[in-house]
């Protein structure tokens, strides 16, 4: 009884914890889980995030999985649940199958071990998950990974952000030499960014090489690092705020060195007000605004492979 008050206090709205569980024991009895859909949305929309109400909704629109509809509820529901809940992995195993249907065999698997990872820390144990994430990487990896190495090697460089976008670390060794390659090879770094972000997530040591230098460094490292650039770029799209250029071009030159802060942000400011006179006047600049507009030229030229 203790835990039902505490559940009552958790759910303030449009009733209590005791009331809904009710309802929805009593729409499961009568077969009319799809009833009750709306009011639960309504709940998630007043506590985004919570667990429990995440996996009922989840279990309602996976009763139509052929709807057309069912893969816009599930895409909202699980972006929801990833920014708001406190554990998001404890719904691991949903968002997981979500993926799956959208085809997306790496996410899935991410967030099946995820899942795993959560469940030792609760010191509870689902061997189903174990055995979903065994079939996924004997059943879907191998042409995954396939695709995936075709694409790196003759598609497009949006073709190639895109089958990024979708990788993760720790998944799988085949797929680990892949990304681990990548991040060491010469391609741009407007390709390698993405990678090179979920590496410093999902990594304790981290190597890749810039140009003709290669950097190493630990996961603290980078967490302060990227600390940094972050406050620094936030500060200085301040100074180019609602200009197309500036924008660009200050963007493109931090991108150039992340997770570094290559230079003052009182010199950055100076340089891209002389960088986008050269662009609009066609006038030679030198020094940090020359470096401003290489660096846009590289990541617009990688664009256009």
């Amino acid at each position: 009884m203790e835990k039902e008050k505490e559940k009552d206090q958790d759910y303030p709205f449009p009733g209590n914890w005791s009331r809904l569980h009710k309802m929805i024991q009593e729409a499961d009895a009568s077969g009319e889980r799809q009833r009750i859909e709306p009011i639960l949305w309504d709940w998630y929309q007043a506590i985004p995030g919570d667990p429990f109400i995440f996996m009922e909704i989840f279990q309602c629109a996976m009763e139509k999985p052929d709807d057309p509809e069912t893969l816009e509820k599930l895409q909202e529901l699980v972006a929801i649940q990833m920014a708001e809940a406190e554990e998001p992995a404890s719904g691991g195993l949903q968002i997981a199958q979500y993926y799956i249907m959208r085809d997306q065999p790496f996410e899935a698997a991410h967030w099946i071990n995820q899942y795993l990872e959560w469940q030792d820390k609760k010191d509870t144990v689902n061997t189903q998950a174990h055995q979903v994430l065994q079939v996924l990487k004997m059943t879907e990896f191998p042409a995954a990974i396939a695709k995936l190495k075709r694409t790196l090697t003759r598609g497009s460089t949006g073709e190639q952000i895109e089958a990024l976008q979708h990788v993760h670390f720790n998944i799988d060794s085949v797929l680990d030499n892949v990304l681990h390659e990548l991040l060491v090879s010469k391609r741009p770094k407007l390709v390698k960014l993405i990678v090179l972000e979920k590496a410093f997530a999902e990594l304790a040591v981290i190597k890749w090489s810039d140009g003709d230098s290669t950097n190493e460094m630990s996961q603290m490292e980078a967490t302060s690092h990227i600390e940094t650039w972050e406050k620094t770029v936030l500060s200085l799209q301040k100074s180019v705020e609602g200009d197309e250029i500036g924008t660009q071009l200050l963007m493109n030159y931090m991108y150039t060195h992340y997770p570094y802060v290559p230079a003052e942000k009182a010199d950055v400011e100076q340089a891209l007000v002389q960088a986008k006179q050269a662009i609009l006047h066609d006038e030679a600049v030198d020094g940090l605004a020359a470096a401003i507009l290489e660096a846009d030229l590289r990541f617009t030229q990688a664009l256009l492979d």
